[in-house]
């Protein structure tokens, strides 16, 4: 049983409907990235280039665009491996 009963013309419940939406669609996407996050950060920190591709969605070209422009990688027993945090760190100090 309703304790206060509130009237909206058309307008305001359209502009109402459309702020719920927005709010919802934004929680939404927050929950899924949140459950992106943690699925990918339960593997290892390092990544060969393969796993790496996957997971920041570029391909192996794109990489090594981002190794020629300065991303840092590690050269452990000949091989190379990509950092997560060093990625995000590397684009966070290439935003404009």
């Amino acid at each position: 049983m309703p304790i206060i009963k509130v009237y909206l013309t058309d307008a305001q419940f359209k502009e109402l409907k459309q702020d719920l939406l927005d709010d919802f669609r934004d929680d939404l996407i927050r929950e899924i990235t949140r459950d992106e996050i943690k699925k990918y950060d339960l593997k290892a920190p390092y990544l060969n280039q393969k796993e790496f591709s996957e997971w920041i969605g570029e391909s192996v070209a794109t990489i090594n665009e981002l190794r020629a422009k300065g991303l840092p990688v590690s050269k452990v027993l000949g091989t190379v491996r990509y950092g997560k945090q060093s990625y995000i760190d590397f684009m966070k100090n290439h935003e404009r």
